[in-house]
């Protein structure tokens, strides 16, 4: 009998865990979330923390050709003295070279001179020499289009300034002068040089730097809102700049940088006209106060319009409620939020899509 007995006690010490183990198994095939461990509510109030905003950024800056300013009809001849050197200003009367002595001088005027002019002749390039002359300080009278006594005379006074062999007679040669496509222009390149040969028509004297037709800044999430404060700008690790408007980002600002392809306008690039791109950094130059939540707990609505985070005004309330927020930046796992009216205090709950019963979502 006692072996009976004992061996009914251990064919249940076995029997009885096997079945409760598989009453479990079916439970669970049944329904896997029945018996599933119910997620932990995690409640906590934003952390304040000090953001400087920093973040990574890119200027592109658009260029314009620059402007080649090249000979006329010169007849041989050996340059004897260069006058434009890079960096020369350059405008009507400035002195640019000599030819076998003779000073040829630079003319913003509306076309080039292509012809030789005398006391009788009239014309718009008559009326342009005249302007000239008036410009550099030479021509009294008002401009016209008759080549007068006035004219003459001071072509005359123009000879004896630019060397010209001989008695002076009145008389204009078109190749003492240089054509400009503009007044104000600042020599980049010279293309000439002392004792070479006389640069051939259409050859380049001097040609200027590329300018800038359109400089834009933009950040990861696009432009940059100056009404909350100025930025500090750098590069390579380096500051480089303080920012208070976009007319800050200019040609100035970007000669301090480097350019991604390593030729911006002051890295010797040849092509003419381009795009350049600058990656730089951005940083606040006051930092600012932001509340700090776990990214699980920000949530958008549908439209992407909304975002809120889930939580109680305190850690007894029975039920949640979407509070309003603006995302401020962040980093991985955690997301930094603006501070608005009673969020500092609010309790948010960490994890809404495993908590909640109900699929949570901002209205």
């Amino acid at each position: 009998m006692r072996k009976v007995l004992a061996w009914i006690v251990v064919v249940l010490l076995i029997a009885v865990p096997l079945a409760g183990a598989g009453v479990f198994s079916w439970v669970q095939a049944q329904d896997p979330e029945t018996l599933a461990p119910k997620p932990v509510a995690v409640l906590q109030q934003p952390t304040a923390v000090r953001d400087d905003g920093k973040t990574d950024a890119t200027i592109t800056a658009t260029l314009k050709a620059g402007l080649t300013v090249t000979a006329p009809a010169w007849q041989g001849g050996v340059v004897t003295r260069m006058d434009v050197t890079p960096g020369t200003p350059v405008s009507t009367g400035t002195p640019l070279l000599a030819i076998d002595g003779v000073t040829r001088i630079a003319a913003a005027t509306p076309s080039p001179f292509y012809r030789a002019l005398a006391t009788g002749d009239k014309g718009e390039d008559v009326k342009s020499l005249e302007s000239a002359l008036g410009a550099m300080g030479l021509f009294k009278g008002t401009a016209n289009q008759a080549y007068d006594e006035a004219t003459a005379g001071a072509v005359k006074k123009l000879e004896k300034r630019i060397g010209v062999p001989g008695e002076p007679t009145g008389a204009f040669d078109p190749l003492w002068m240089v054509w400009l496509p503009s007044e104000g222009l600042e020599a980049q390149t010279v293309n000439a040089a002392v004792n070479q040969a006389a640069p051939t028509q259409g050859s380049p004297i001097f040609s200027t730097a590329p300018s800038v037709e359109n400089i834009a800044i933009a950040g990861k999430t696009g432009g940059l809102d100056f009404q909350s404060g100025a930025y500090i700008l750098g590069q390579s690790g380096a500051d480089v700049a303080t920012i208070r408007s976009e007319s800050d980002v200019n040609l100035d600002l970007i000669g301090k940088l480097k350019a991604q392809d390593e030729s911006g306008p002051a890295g010797g690039s040849t092509d003419p006209a381009a795009s350049r791109t600058y990656a730089v950094s951005l940083r606040r130059e006051t930092a600012v106060t932001l509340l700090s939540v776990p990214s699980s707990a920000v949530m958008t609505g549908r439209d992407g319009s909304v975002t809120c985070v889930y939580g109680k005004n305190g850690p007894e309330d029975t039920t949640y409620q979407a509070k309003p927020v603006t995302v401020a930046g962040g980093s991985l796992g955690v997301t930094h939020l603006e501070p608005t009216d009673g969020l500092r205090d609010f309790y948010v709950l960490a994890d809404p899509l495993a908590v909640m019963q109900e699929t949570p979502s901002c209205r």
